[in-house]
């Protein structure tokens, strides 16, 4: 059976990094279900942290684009980026001046995130019918300031940082506007939504920043597909925990609400780049709360971690029930169906 477009489904990933050998030492985080980045002891007082991630879909600007979906792997890992690898694959037909403004719009965006472009692949092929642009973004973390996914504990407060769902919110009001207008949605919602690349964008460097500063973070992770849904199955899993969440706590971008419910979505199970997922001592949540407000961020708590064997459960208007196991991301099933 052939598999649909999206992530690779957890347990067929979990099936394949299985079969991964981990015979090497210097290899501290590898090739792990919902950890976000690979950390690797290259011998000297700083770890190396690497993360790659693909741009599949035409964005505005894709060299910002392109940091920011790898800079929060490594954010959320306590690492600062320095150094990207780019490989670029265009469609056939694609011009000189095509080109040469693609790899300006990364090349721009590295200097204004101070990261080094130091090398990468370009290349014009039949494969592809739109650019694809792939970063490995390397950066580096001290021992001290390493975090993990897994390291969540139980008796941890679960802090929510930004708004559900602002990267999904943004592709489908961007690039599916008539769609939605015939959904009835209205035109303010949709400029709105189309607006969240922008503003507040989906970087959560700057929020990774201020809860490293403000409390002892226990984990962090990134929601990208399947939404906060898969991001705290993720997260429980790979610490090996359970959780217990108030869904009516989390804050939703009140135009992702409104389009997802025109839709027939799930806000929870949508691709959520632009939030981020902490678990901390349950005594510092509220000093970590005011940093975050202090600092711009829309932040709450959500919920707290338990053990393992309390399961994975989240309150829904007043009702106790599972976090639901995301198949796929319900941009790309909305996708599929238009």
């Amino acid at each position: 059976m052939s598999l649909p477009t999206g992530k690779l489904p957890l347990p067929l990933l979990r099936q394949a990094l299985d079969r991964v050998p981990r015979d090497d030492s210097a290899v501290l985080v590898g090739a792990e279900p919902g950890e976000d980045a690979a950390v690797i002891d290259v011998g000297g007082p700083e770890l190396l942290v690497a993360a790659a991630d693909p741009i599949t879909f035409a964005a505005a600007d894709i060299g910002t684009y392109l940091l920011a979906v790898n800079g929060n792997d490594l954010a959320v890992t306590g690492a600062e980026p320095r150094w990207l690898l780019a490989t670029v694959l265009a469609p056939a037909g694609t011009t000189a001046d095509q080109i040469q403004a693609l790899l300006a719009e990364v090349a721009e965006a590295c200097s204004a995130a101070a990261v080094a472009l130091v090398g990468g692949h370009t290349e014009i092929t039949d494969s592809v019918n739109s650019p694809v642009v792939a970063g490995t973004l390397l950066g580096t973390a001290t021992r001290d300031s390493l975090v993990r996914t897994s390291g969540a504990r139980p008796g941890d407060a679960l802090v929510l940082v930004g708004e559900i769902a602002v990267e999904g919110t943004a592709i489908l009001a961007g690039d599916q506007a008539d769609a939605l207008r015939c959904a009835g949605v209205s035109e303010a919602d949709i400029q709105a939504g189309a607006s969240r690349l922008e503003a507040p964008g989906i970087s959560v460097r700057p929020a990774a920043a201020v809860l490293r500063s403000a409390a002892e973070i226990h984990a962090m992770h990134d929601p990208t597909e399947g939404g906060l849904a898969a991001a705290l199955r993720e997260l429980a899993e790979a610490a090996s925990v359970g959780l217990r969440v108030n869904r009516d706590a989390v804050p939703v971008l009140p135009e992702c609400r409104r389009i997802c419910r025109a839709l027939g979505l799930d806000p929870y199970a949508l691709l959520a780049s632009g939030a981020l997922l902490a678990s901390l001592p349950s005594a510092q949540a509220s000093t970590a709360l005011t940093a975050l407000r202090n600092a711009g961020s829309t932040a709450a708590v959500i919920g707290e971690v338990t053990a393992a064997a309390e399961g994975m459960r989240w309150t829904v208007g007043g009702s106790d029930v599972p976090i639901p196991t995301v198949e796929r991301d319900e941009l790309a099933r909305f996708l599929e169906s238009v």
